[in-house]
């Protein structure tokens, strides 16, 4: 009985405790579930929110990409519009006519202008006799040894040298016996010598003896006593050949090669300083290797003098050929020809008939002067002085010399840059002597009476980028003319 009860009991307890259908443990299931999916969905939006995150950052790059692409485009187009307008500007510019500045050009006063000349361009001219004396004795010294080193080897003879200008020699070089020289002049037909107005071939021959006695070879002793032979034999015959690839001729060439002539003249300069340096306290160097005879002398003070000494073939007694640095190889065999000599004596011609102290050397030394500050300021130019000169002497020719007295010095030497400024804009400026009538009275080699007039500024005409630097030099010149007068003057009596 007892155990029947208590089994009735714990059934009872049981049924209380955990009935079967009891609710809340339904409920606390649905919590277990809501809270584990709690973290999945979590899990799923911030996955969602880190893709839209991806994709609006992949776009934002896609648009980025797009505008910088777009940008570029427009950025090219923009420089190529650019260019291509400033382009056709500098073909206008180089077209049509630079606008003429020469006759407005501020100078000073003509007694300004009569001062500066006198205190510093005449002064500095003789401040240079002393070093022109100095540079004659040394380069006799220097030419006394190399004429010992030739004529041990057998080389080129070298003549008298000739001091053209301020530190400007020439070397004649003739060759030895039985050899010489013939020169032809070149016509300018099939090649480019847009920098050598007129230039020539330089042919070596030999004038060979046609006898088979030894006696009659090149090669045969002074001393030697031929009985079949007399002295002043008349039947003796010979006959001039051209001598091919012969001493400092151009390969399978009678002709006379400039790089050749170049490196044998250079070194023979450095065998002779080598015998003579020991009497001389400084340094003498090479300056420019392209450049047969650009040399310098340095002082242990620090002074230096620059000069040339270059090798030169004479024509016609006052013409000479001469080596062109920086020359092209098609064109070794080429030598330009100076008539300097013939040109000075048109010059001389021409003041006997200007009045007494008349202003044209003047002139020209002070447009020399303007050029040589403006080309130290902002560097050479396809302007030399040599076409100062030769504007100067056309102007002599066709202007009336009492024009030229020495009050006219200002407006002269505006008619000096005029017509420099014209020719400029034409590209032409015809040498004075070659196919000029006017100046008959210089008696010319017949081949040079009879040739076409040559244009001293055809390589502006071929090369356009030095018309541009010769035209930007002059202008700037121009516009620096009356600062630079006045600079120097003050600069030069504070030095004083």
């Amino acid at each position: 009985m007892q155990e029947t009860l208590l089994r009735v009991f714990v059934v009872g307890l049981g049924l209380l405790m955990c009935p079967r259908d009891d609710p809340g443990v339904e409920e606390w299931d649905d919590i277990v579930n809501k809270d584990m999916q709690r973290p999945e969905e979590k899990l799923l939006r911030e996955e969602e929110k880190l893709d839209q995150e991806i994709s609006i950052a992949e776009w934002e790059r896609d648009y980025l990409w797009y505008i910088w692409n777009t940008f570029s485009v427009i950025s090219m187009i923009r420089f190529c519009w650019k260019y291509l307008n400033r382009n056709s500007q500098t073909t206008q510019v180089a077209a049509s006519p630079v606008t003429c500045a020469a006759d407005e050009v501020q100078l000073p006063d003509i007694g300004t202008l009569h001062d500066f000349y006198a205190k510093y361009v005449q002064e500095s001219s003789q401040k240079k006799w002393r070093k022109d004396e100095f540079l004659e004795g040394f380069s006799n010294d220097l030419l006394d040894a190399m004429r010992t080193i030739c004529g041990k080897n057998g080389s080129m003879v070298i003549e008298d040298f000739q001091m053209l200008s301020a530190c400007n020699i020439i070397v004649p070089l003739t060759p030895p016996k039985p050899f010489s020289f013939h020169i032809q002049l070149c016509n300018h037909k099939g090649r480019d010598f847009s920098n050598m107005p007129v230039c020539g071939q330089i042919k070596l021959l030999e004038n060979k003896k046609t006898q088979d006695c030894p006696c009659q070879t090149s090669d045969a002793d002074e001393d030697m006593v031929c009985l079949l032979h007399s002295d002043h034999n008349e039947n003796i015959r010979t006959e001039i050949t051209e001598v091919c690839d012969g001493f400092l001729c151009s390969k399978n060439t009678p002709f006379l090669s400039k790089s050749l002539v170049s490196r044998w003249f250079q070194s023979t300069i450095k065998q002779a300083w080598r015998l003579i340096s020991h009497k001389y306290e400084f340094e003498l160097n090479i300056h420019y290797i392209d450049a047969p005879g650009a040399l310098v002398i340095r002082f242990k003070s620090g002074k230096k003098i620059t000069f040339s000494m270059n090798p030169v073939v004479t024509f016609n007694n006052d013409a000479y050929f001469f080596i062109t640095p920086w020359s092209s190889s098609d064109l070794d065999t080429f030598w330009r020809l100076s008539l300097t000599s013939y040109e000075d004596h048109l010059l001389e011609h021409l003041s006997k008939r200007l009045p007494e102290n008349a202003c044209h050397i003047q002139a020209l030394e002070i447009a020399r002067f303007l050029h040589k500050r403006q080309t130290a300021m902002t560097g050479s130019s396809a302007l030399k002085d040599f076409h100062f000169k030769t504007a100067l002497m056309h102007l002599l020719l066709t202007t009336d010399p009492r024009h030229w007295n020495a009050n006219c010095v200002d407006s002269r030497l505006r008619d000096l840059l005029s017509f420099i400024e014209r020719s400029l804009e034409k590209k032409v400026l015809k040498h004075i002597l070659i196919g000029n009538s006017l100046t008959e009275v210089i008696e010319l080699p017949a081949e040079l009476i009879r040739a076409k007039p040559v244009n001293l500024f055809h390589p502006l005409v071929v090369h356009n980028c030095m018309y541009r630097n010769a035209m930007t030099h002059f202008q700037e010149m121009l516009r620096n003319a009356y600062m630079m007068v006045d600079d120097y003057a003050k600069y030069t009596e504070r030095a004083n």
